[in-house]
């Protein structure tokens, strides 16, 4: 998933940049990802965070001053507001129970709180920014103030939106063919509203790179981490230096930074590139998360059980969401399009004769319902819920394991007394009891470990 995107957050940026300043994509490529690898490389985690959280206030910087001089321009937020308003872009959540409805109440409140749950609890890079803090309690505020934080950008990304469209209501760029594409738009719209304000542009620009650029040396260094931990140190007969480490960590870096850079190219000439990737995301999302869901809940569960489950999860989850992609390529399976208007527009421009066409997206009636016709929000849901009883159904297969072999610190502090409360008492086998200590010791040596260097 990560090669599939990693090009994706390098060319979006650079082709912004080349439309704004008409420096050739294959100049800007090589420069940014040149940076990008040097100081993800060099500076470990803690450079990642810190050119983040300068990243971060460079990008609202820049949609914060967008959205206040185009509010401005436009003659104050009532305008904006009534301008969507009129033409129906402001409308409440669907309250409907059909799974099929893609913005659907149930879809959000439920699909949504997954898809969510895997992004904060189980991802990679999410985990790593965790194990640099202290302890659970900074873990918990960072999680809160993130919350916070992912609000008010989603806030902002939506209110730039309705400010697009209360700027462009009464002539589409998109039917005029000013903007070849939706993604078009908002760095149209910065340049007329805010173009001659000098440096604007600039601070724009730069907030485009900010985004991608974080989210690249954040996927960067996650992939050195996994690689180090799970393909490099327990193959190990001895353990690695710190020198060695540093050495395996950084080299990880440029080789997937090489790799990143060398498949834009493929990005440019093949446009279903950042489809591919969004769709390999949802078929990965759910089975993961039902993959930690199961150890941190089940440690009765065996790894063949669980291996079945996440085989069998993820396989029903990529028909789903791979036939819902081809459905839309080729017509079967359509959304309802908001009309716009180019009437008022004060420039001449080629009109097509199904230029405000529009589709619906629900099944007529009579029409079979098939199960690919659900919301994108349930994907995580499926695939985490197949996972989960698929591994369970698979035990009477596999049969147990004995909860006492998993680390109960693995386990959810919720249930821990649960399973291993009627193992508190000593084990009946000598060999039994030698293999448990000898876990326990391990685990609360690397427990012990992560503490020292949290508070280094």
């Amino acid at each position: 998933m990560n090669i599939l995107w990693q090009p994706i957050c390098i060319y979006v940026p650079a082709l912004t940049l080349n439309q704004v300043s008409g420096i050739s994509v294959h100049t800007i490529v090589p420069i940014t990802s040149l940076i990008c690898i040097v100081y993800t490389s060099i500076g470990g985690i803690k450079g990642v965070v810190w050119t983040d959280v300068i990243q971060g206030v460079v990008m609202i910087g820049a949609m914060g001053f967008v959205i206040i001089k185009g509010t401005v321009d436009l003659g104050g937020l009532s305008v904006v507001l009534e301008r969507n308003r009129q033409f129906e872009r402001l409308v409440g959540p669907d309250m409907t129970l059909d799974p099929t409805a893609r913005m659907g109440v149930l879809a959000l409140f439920i699909g949504g709180a997954f898809f969510k749950l895997q992004a904060n609890c189980i991802n990679q890079p999410t985990v790593q920014r965790f194990m640099t803090l202290p302890n659970i309690r900074a873990v918990k505020q960072a999680l809160l103030l993130s919350l916070i934080g992912f609000m008010l950008v989603m806030v902002m990304c939506i209110y730039l939106g309705i400010l697009a469209f209360a700027a462009y209501y009464h002539c589409d760029p998109i039917t005029t063919g000013l903007a070849r594409a939706k993604d078009q738009v908002i760095p149209l719209y910065v340049m007329q509203s805010a173009g001659m304000v000098p440096g604007i542009v600039g601070l724009f620009v730069a907030g485009v790179f900010s985004a991608a650029l974080s989210s690249l040396s954040t996927a960067l260094n996650s992939l050195s981490a996994v690689v180090l931990k799970d393909f490099v140190e327990p193959y190990r007969s001895r353990p690695l230096t710190e020198r060695q480490t540093a050495y395996v960590l950084r080299g990880v870096v440029i080789v997937f930074g090489f790799i990143s850079m060398a498949s834009v190219p493929i990005v440019q000439k093949l446009g279903m590139v950042m489809q591919l990737s969004s769709t390999v995301a949802a078929i990965t999302c759910g089975p993961l998360l039902g993959a930690f869901s199961v150890g941190m809940l089940l440690p009765f569960v065996r790894t063949e059980s669980l291996l079945t489950g996440i085989s069998v999860a993820t396989s029903f989850t990529a028909y789903i969401v791979v036939r819902a992609q081809i459905a839309m390529a080729t017509g079967q399976m359509t959304f309802t399009a908001k009309p716009v208007s180019v009437d008022d527009c004060d420039y001449s421009f080629k009109r097509h004769s199904n230029w405000n066409a529009t589709t619906n997206a629900t099944p007529s009636e009579g029409k079979n319902f098939s199960l690919h016709e659900i919301s994108f929000l349930w994907y995580t849901l499926i695939g985490s819920l197949g996972t989960l009883l698929c591994s369970l159904l698979a035990t009477l297969y596999f049969g147990k394991q004995d909860v006492r072999l998993v680390d109960r610190e693995l386990v959810t502090p919720v249930l821990q007394n649960y399973w291993y409360g009627a193992y508190n008492s000593v084990a009946s086998d000598d060999e039994e009891i030698k293999q448990l200590e000898l876990h326990e010791s391990v685990t609360q040596l690397k427990l012990e470990e992560k503490v020292e260097q949290a508070s280094n």
